[in-house]
């Protein structure tokens, strides 16, 4: 039975990865932008910080919260705490696949499907070195999802009618709403907001690269299999923004035989990044990676004072 649930599970987000293959290509239909580094930044600044903050449950070391965005946006999440004590954490921030949720960071398995992007591994493995794991779902997402907003026809708006908005809106304010849990993390006197770590699978990798460029608390990224995105979108183009990255920690992870992104648009967006301490890791899979690259992770996550 759990194997079935695996293999039902892979098609599932196998067809998420065909669906963003789709719209990848729809996109070349549409004109380039011409922006300029600055005034893609600007899209990411915001000018209110988190409200409302709610702890609505709490068992063991994990607490379920949610607070509202900086333009009143409903954010639900999830924290959890190592189970070794001390008087605060290194914080990992949790970005999740493109029709996932945040649940998948602590669940290996959510409504009979499997977390085949393997995250759930990630967050034991970030527990064991000591590191708080929280993640929030992303627009359009989980408990956020809009009616008439579904991620299938924000492709097909794209494709059909050349509409970037939604898709646009999804990622810059999924940006700014995990910039404004950096916020809250601040005001935690358990939480480390020097010491924060994002770790980001697909859509999660490229949202992990572009807040990490435009917000400078962010000390480590793990970006794994990020689509590449080029100048028709260039709002959400990791490559127009990674060069941004001078100091903090990298670490590229991708497939060779990925849809969403050949190795050579991975390796141009890890040539583009310009902090000296990054590494760049593939495997022979495609979108799917196999569980070695959660060991690679825990391998290169720096534990000591960032």
């Amino acid at each position: 039975m759990r194997k079935k649930i695996i293999k039902w599970s892979a098609i599932i987000l196998t067809s998420f990865a065909a669906i963003a293959a789709t719209y990848y290509f729809a996109v070349a239909k549409l004109p380039q932008q011409t922006m300029t580094q600055a005034e893609i930044v600007d899209k990411y600044q915001y000018f209110n910080t988190f409200s409302n903050f709610k702890v609505l449950s709490e068992i063991g070391n994990t607490r379920s919260f949610s607070f509202r965005a900086f333009d009143g946006e409903l954010i639900h999440g999830q924290i959890q705490l190592p189970e070794q004590k001390r008087d605060s954490y290194p914080v990992l921030v949790g970005l999740h696949a493109m029709g996932r949720s945040y649940p998948r960071w602590f669940k290996d398995e959510l409504k009979g499907r499997a977390t085949v992007t393997k995250v759930d591994k990630l967050t034991k493995m970030a527990l064991s070195k000591g590191y708080a794991v929280v993640a929030i779902d992303a627009r359009f997402h989980g408990k956020r999802k809009i009616e008439g907003k579904s991620l299938r026809r924000i492709w097909n708006n794209l494709h059909y009618f050349g509409d970037k908005f939604d898709y646009q809106q999804m990622i810059v304010n999924s940006v700014i709403d995990n910039r404004t849990l950096l916020d809250w993390i601040a005001t935690q006197p358990e939480l480390d907001a020097n010491r924060i770590t994002l770790a980001g699978y697909s859509m999660g990798g490229q949202v992990a690269l572009l807040m990490g460029a435009v917000d400078n608390r962010v000390k480590q990224i793990i970006s794994v299999v990020p689509p590449f995105i080029d100048n028709k979108v260039a709002i959400v183009s990791p490559l127009n923004l990674v060069s941004k990255i001078n100091a903090a920690r990298v670490l590229v992870i991708y497939g060779e035989h990925d849809d969403v992104a050949s190795p050579e648009q991975n390796q141009l967006i890890f040539d583009n990044i310009t902090s000296t301490h990054k590494q760049i890791v593939s495997f022979e899979e495609d979108h799917i990676l196999p569980i070695e690259y959660v060991e690679v992770v825990g391998n290169w996550l720096k534990t000591e004072e960032l």
